[in-house]
């Protein structure tokens, strides 16, 4: 019988998987299936078997990894449910290949909080795998709000000269379409109430990878302010309504009536990124991995392809429907009336059919389309029974 080493989850991202019975190792990755207790590894000296890991003592390092480099990218908002279960598909299935690390590189304003969170739970649930994210230079900028919590979920966090993270607080719309705060559409006490949640979950995600939750907690809540001081050769950082008289200020990062939003430069100084780097390339060459294969992902982009030609299906129905209501209204004459019906019925169920499939990500009002459905079809057999 082997002897038992129990270890937590989180320890269980390894490459060398030494027995307590006999000390014999084996190098290799966890593919991240398992069945009745045990876990699949793919192994350098007897392929693909399946071990309890809690019989093992488990050493992080890369013998045994395949020499590649996974990759991740998020280059614009988070916005679709389409791009989001791509990403969760993604990032399991890249991580059950065994590669050196999984890279996800992000240049996004934010978008859907629930959709932000369910890509945050993916990372999270990638055990078997380092998961790390690069906020790259481009359109954005930056990893903003939603994006800031995905970079948090990342075990290490690097960044491109020039770009920022941060401004993570909630925002939506009100009935004109202008963008504001939670609280504004909702109420205080309700508004208040999830962003208090949501700003608990930035505070979770940064603390699981030794960030500070303050500073997390600071990107989305204005009126913290947060201190970095020093006790007793200690630095930590502080609301500022915990100071004690024996703490030293050492600098103010975030003051009251402005979000946290930090450069890559102060990132990095403060311990919520890792590492500056002026391009993937410099990143990889500092990790020693240049002879990595990168393998990106071609799921998540074929998602955002799919989803533009949701939208410009919607737009030439729209403009279809916006002609045939035209000519019904024009038309006196009775076949051209219910030719037209016809054309405004297919494109009306081919609109429900859209919603059917793919959801959130087609964006009209089921019951205001099949009432408008219902409405067309009932006109059509009226004129069809006045023959």
């Amino acid at each position: 019988m082997l002897a038992v080493v129990l270890l937590p989850v989180s320890c269980l991202i390894a490459d060398t998987f030494v027995s307590k019975e006999n000390s014999n190792a084996l190098h290799g990755y966890i593919t991240g299936k398992v069945d009745a207790g045990l876990s699949d590894v793919n192994t350098l000296e007897k392929g693909l078997i399946k071990v309890n890991l809690n019989n093992y003592k488990v050493t992080r390092d890369r013998a045994g990894r395949s020499n590649i480099i996974a990759l991740l990218e998020v280059p614009d908002e988070i916005a679709t449910g389409l791009e989001t279960k791509a990403f969760e598909g993604a990032i399991a299935d890249a991580a059950s290949k065994g590669p050196l690390f999984i890279l996800v590189e992000i240049d996004s304003p934010g978008g859907r909080v629930d959709l932000a969170m369910r890509m945050c739970s993916a990372i999270q649930k990638t055990t078997n795998c380092d998961v790390y994210a690069y906020i790259k230079g481009g359109q954005y900028g930056g990893a903003y709000s939603a994006a800031a919590a995905l970079s948090l979920a990342c075990k290490k966090i690097y960044m491109s000269p020039g770009t920022v993270i941060g401004a993570a607080t909630i925002i939506t719309r009100n009935k004109e379409g202008k963008p504001v705060e939670l609280k504004e559409v909702l109420g205080e006490k309700m508004g208040e109430k999830i962003s208090s949640g949501w700003r608990n979950y930035l505070a979770s995600l940064a603390e699981n990878n030794n960030r500070s939750g303050i500073l997390a907690k600071a990107m989305e809540d204005k009126d913290i302010e947060v201190l970095e001081v020093e006790q007793n050769g200690k630095r930590e950082f502080i609301d500022a309504t915990n100071k004690k008289p024996e703490q030293t200020v050492i600098k103010i990062w975030s003051k009251k009536g402005s979000l946290l939003t930090l450069t890559a430069t102060e990132a990095v100084a403060c311990g919520m990124a890792d590492k500056v780097y002026g391009n993937r390339q410099d990143l990889l060459q500092d990790a020693n991995v240049l002879t990595a294969e990168i393998m990106p992902d071609k799921s998540m982009p074929k998602a955002r392809e799919l989803c533009g030609r949701i939208e410009n299906s919607l737009k030439k129905i729209n403009a279809s429907m916006d002609l045939g209501i035209k000519q019904l209204k024009a038309t006196q004459s009775r076949s051209q009336a219910m030719k037209a019906m016809r054309s405004m019925m297919n494109d009306t169920q081919f609109v429900l059919g859209l919603k059917k499939k793919f959801g959130d990500d087609v964006p009209v009002d089921e019951e205001k389309v099949q009432s408008f459905l219902n409405s067309v079809q009932a006109e059509y057999e009226s004129l069809m029974k006045s023959r």
